[in-house]
């Protein structure tokens, strides 16, 4: 493990009231109490900051019946963070609630998958059931990154900044990852939307959104595998993150 020790946050910016139990869960299971939280994510040793994310734009999550709590880049500034100061940001996905506020960030090199950029460009992103997750001006606006070299990309798992890893998980997109950072207390996990709930990777009962019900097996069993402990897995969608860890701030705990 690096010398290397980092914190992470998570600073909820969303929320949607309720969540049917067949869209969280692929076997029958009850409604996840409390709805969905909508999160970024900040990792820090005090000089390197990695942004996890980007959130959708108040545009788009309102269109989607989502509410929009903050932009972002204000719960950054809580932190201490100016946005516009981050040089590396994972986008774990390119689902419209993940990487709509790219350009809060303009000066950031963007981490993705390769093979997730090659499914949202080519035809299988845009079979109707795939678009319904997608903001096409979002992944219109990576392609310009791209184009402007500010795009890196990945293939399978890889170091972003020595202490900070970001590991494949396909399943729920064929180029989902989630990121791994050490931590005092070893490694932890921020899975983002490899497991949306605790209940997902904890009972084995997936997020029924997915293009390979294997994949996001495979993936749970990865998260297990790379955290120091259970109690060092942040999920990416469950309100239950902010009860499970620090609060430091309104909407903002850490790990």
């Amino acid at each position: 493990m690096p010398a290397a020790e980092y914190r992470a946050y998570a600073i909820r910016y969303g929320h949607r009231d309720a969540v049917p139990a067949y869209e969280a869960f692929h076997r029958p299971h009850a409604a996840p109490p409390g709805g969905m939280d909508y999160f970024v994510w900040l990792i820090t040793d005090g000089r390197t900051n990695v942004v996890v994310d980007t959130g959708y734009g108040e545009a788009e999550g309102t269109r989607r019946g989502r509410q929009f709590l903050r932009s972002p880049d204000r719960g950054l500034a809580e932190l201490g963070v100016d946005a516009a100061s981050i040089e590396h940001v994972v986008l774990t996905h390119f689902h419209y609630d993940h990487i709509g506020g790219v350009g809060l960030f303009p000066n950031a090199t963007f981490h993705v998958q390769e093979r997730e950029m090659r499914f949202y460009t080519g035809p299988g992103g845009a079979l109707p059931v795939i678009r319904e997750s997608i903001h096409v001006p979002d992944v219109v606006r990576l392609l310009e990154l791209n184009y402007a070299g500010r795009v890196n990309f990945v293939d399978g798992d890889a170091q972003i900044v020595p202490g900070v890893w970001v590991h494949q998980a396909s399943g729920h997109t064929p180029g989902m990852q989630f990121v791994s950072l050490a931590t005092s207390r070893g490694r932890a996990v921020l899975t983002s939307d490899a497991s949306h709930y605790y209940a997902n990777i904890e009972e084995g009962n997936v997020f029924n959104t997915f293009v390979d019900l294997a994949g996001v097996l495979r993936g749970h069993q990865r998260i297990r595998e790379l955290a120091a402990s259970p109690e060092l897995i942040m999920v990416g969608h469950d309100p239950e993150v902010m009860e499970r860890f620090t609060r430091v701030a309104e909407g903002i705990v850490e790990l």
